[in-house]
């Protein structure tokens, strides 16, 4: 709640915060329709299958409970908001119960240390390897190692490694929905910047987008000299997100190529007093919606672009099958 005070109704809640409250069971927090962050730990809670009806959840915290069991992975499916779980300090041991957690699609952080299945053998290649969009798994942050096959690296980028370490933040005493939402985000931007600074394939992604984008600008602070463009009118196509190349041609952030005759999409009028846009087509491609120029979506007409209009003519080919035709020699079919 915003204010501890103020009395609000079951579909209202957004945060509840019951820990080491001896509680057994959920009680009426199913009812809780508009829950977003469910902090329970030091309980005596078993089960906990009924927060299905919450799929809002972005954080779920259950450790230090009496939990043994998961629930199936259709829970887990329908929590498409779930992106930080505590589980450990629990006695959940068999890892079964933990493949349920494969079919959770957005889940970016989990904890399982403590627990009797964090024994098993092979327990962290299992369980970085099946939930796909997982970045951190206890007190570590997934290295690249861990899902690359036969990836070796040195100790900056080892897996395991100190570089790697978070830190789960202990749960606050009241909470509120900015102070929760802040430390969700605190968490998440951690992540992000140990990955950013010790994981070689984002740092090699990230210097070589740099580099194809400034060898595609490098000329651009010069070109519109040559095309005849004030500065003025330079600054605005580039605050369009239209950047003028050395050949002429016109590139749009987003986009995946150059703007040709072919993709003849915005029309420019360049004049030395003023500068224009004009829309040709309501049609664009996907690629495309990011450089800001187009109509919205309700002024595009589906039925009218050329992509949902395919020929019939081409829809059913004919097939011919060939038939094996055995050979004396080996004894073995051959197809014509």
């Amino acid at each position: 709640m915003d204010s501890i005070s103020k009395e609000k109704k079951l579909e209202e809640i957004v945060v509840v915060n019951l820990s080491g409250r001896f509680l057994k069971n959920l009680g009426s927090l199913p009812n809780c329709s508009a829950l977003k962050v469910c902090i329970l730990p030091g309980n005596y809670i078993t089960k906990f299958d009924a927060l299905i009806n919450c799929p809002n959840l972005i954080k779920l915290d259950l450790h230090g409970n009496h939990i043994t069991n998961l629930p199936n992975e259709y829970f887990w499916f329908e929590l498409k908001s779930l992106q930080v779980l505590y589980l450990h300090d629990n006695i959940i041991g068999e890892m079964r119960n933990v493949r349920y957690l494969f079919s959770c699609p957005n889940l970016l952080v989990l904890t399982l240390f403590d627990t009797p299945v964090s024994l098993v053998s092979q327990y962290r290649h299992h369980i970085v390897n099946g939930i796909w969009s997982l970045k951190a798994l206890d007190n570590f942050v997934i290295a690249d190692e861990e899902i690359i096959e036969d990836c070796w690296n040195r100790k900056k980028f080892k897996a395991l490694s100190p570089y790697f370490r978070l830190h789960v933040p202990v749960p606050p005493q009241t909470s509120t929905w900015q102070i929760e939402l802040k430390n969700i985000q605190n968490l998440l931007s951690t992540i992000n910047r140990i990955l950013a600074h010790h994981s070689a394939v984002l740092i090699l992604q990230r210097w070589s987008r740099g580099f194809l984008t400034r060898r595609k600008l490098r000329a651009a602070s010069n070109a519109h000299q040559r095309e005849g463009l004030s500065a003025e009118m330079n600054a605005e196509l580039c605050k369009r997100g239209i950047h003028v190349l050395a050949d002429g041609s016109m590139w749009i952030s987003g986009s995946s190529s150059k703007q040709d005759d072919r993709c003849n999409v915005v029309q420019l009028e360049i004049d030395k007093s003023k500068l224009s846009f004009e829309l040709i087509e309501d049609r664009y491609e996907a690629s495309e919606i990011t450089s800001g120029l187009y109509p919205r979506i309700s002024q595009w007409k589906m039925e009218d672009t050329p992509n949902f209009q395919p020929n019939k003519s081409d829809v059913f080919q004919p097939r011919t099958f060939r038939e094996p035709v055995f050979d004396p020699n080996t004894d073995r079919p051959r197809l014509l």
